[in-house]
Formats: C-alpha cells, structure tokens, sequence
C-alpha cells in the first residue's frame, strides 16, 4: 500500500471514531445531578418498631429512568441492602401560575428521585451510596443517624447570619465569613469549654432560620 493511500485510511478510521464518540456524548454526559443526594425524614411520625429515612437527589432528565440508580445503605452490624428508587417528572411550580411574573435562571422539567431505607434501628449510624449516571466517580457516600427514642435531646438553633464582610488586613482579599463559622461552633459544641460551665452535648439536630426584607 502506497504512503498517501495508507495516510488516508488512517484518517478516515479517526474520523470514524471522533464522530461515534460525538454521537455518544449527549447519552454518556448530557445528564447532570442539579441535586445530589441529601436525607429526608420522610413520612416518620410516631415511633414505630423500627425507623425510616428518605434520600432524594434530582438530575435534568425530562424523562426518569428509575432502574439506573442504585442505593446501597449498611449499620452496625447489618449486612449491606439495596434500594431501588422512584422517580416523577417535576417542573417549575411558579410557572404553573400564568400570573406571576418571569423568574430568571428557573428552569423546565427535571426529575426528582427518592429512596426510602425501611427497617433502621434507633439511634444507629449509617453509610449509604448512590450510584447513576451522574454521580461521582464510585458513586456519592454519606452517612446519617437514626432519631433517639428517649425523652431528653439537644437541638441547636441557627440564625441568617447574611453579613459577610471584607477582612482589612487579609492580602489579598478575602470576605468573613461568619455564616460557616456559626456552623463550625455548632458542630462542635460539645467539644467548647466554658468557665463554671457543664460541658454541652452534641445536638441531636439542628434548626436554620433565615430572615428576609421584603419592601413594597
């Protein structure tokens, strides 16, 4: 085979290539997770034997595919389950009110995801992993407690803190900020010392409140 012969079948093997991998990239990378997982407690009300914990996430699909998640929880002493997900189609609900006026940056339908863990003991940490398309790479881990049966709990109470200013003597520039502070200290309370004070258990939640300023 002649140089310029052997030149141009190479050429057009590597333009074959290039353009099967564009005719996969909308399929292999077009679905994003706008929401990765997060808990919810769900339906919980009254104890029950055994307690329960929601995990949500949401991708831009207009269209869900429930069975290309999986959802994979473990406590102590458990073996290792797998949930399989649900899915329902969500749009803007603002836009559901011809109206009200144009929001900027809302977007159309997305898909919302949710996985219900049954059968958790009280007062028990778990680790849980979602996997998809979407995910990270191994797929998202986290962890979570059960709620306490007991009467007595701790629960700690945080404010808007929305004053973010500009350090002075920082170069270069950086912004306090008291928001992630304020987490900080709530997080570790327990660990916080105080004179003629006793020590402060771990909250067992934590509540956020935030202000608004409305002007008409």
């Amino acid at each position: 085979m002649k140089p310029s012969s052997l030149i141009r079948k190479l050429l057009e093997r590597r333009f074959l290539a290039v353009m099967f991998c564009v005719a996969l990239a909308p399929a292999a990378f077009g679905q994003q997770v706008t929401f990765f997982p997060y808990v919810q407690l769900g339906d919980n009300g009254t104890f029950g034997p055994t307690d329960r914990i929601v995990i949500a996430w949401q991708t831009n699909e207009t269209t869900p595919n429930p069975s290309a998640y999986k959802v994979e929880f473990q406590g102590p002493g458990h073996a290792s389950s797998l949930v399989k997900p649900a899915a329902r189609v969500v749009d803007n609900y603002l836009a559901a009110d011809p109206t009200l006026p144009t929001i900027p940056g809302a977007y159309g339908a997305h898909s919302n995801y949710i996985a219900v863990l049954r059968d958790l003991s009280f007062d028990a940490q778990y680790q849980y992993r979602v996997t998809g398309p979407g995910m990270p790479s191994g797929g998202f881990a986290a962890s979570f407690r059960t709620r306490k049966q007991g009467s007595v709990f701790s629960f700690a109470v945080e404010g808007d803190e929305g004053f973010l200013p500009v350090n002075p003597s920082a170069n270069p520039a950086e912004i306090v900020d008291y928001e992630a502070r304020i987490a900080h200290l709530i997080h570790n309370a327990a660990q916080i010392q105080l004179p003629s004070e006793p020590s402060r258990p771990e909250p067992d939640f934590i509540l956020r409140s935030f202000m608004e300023t409305y002007s008409c």
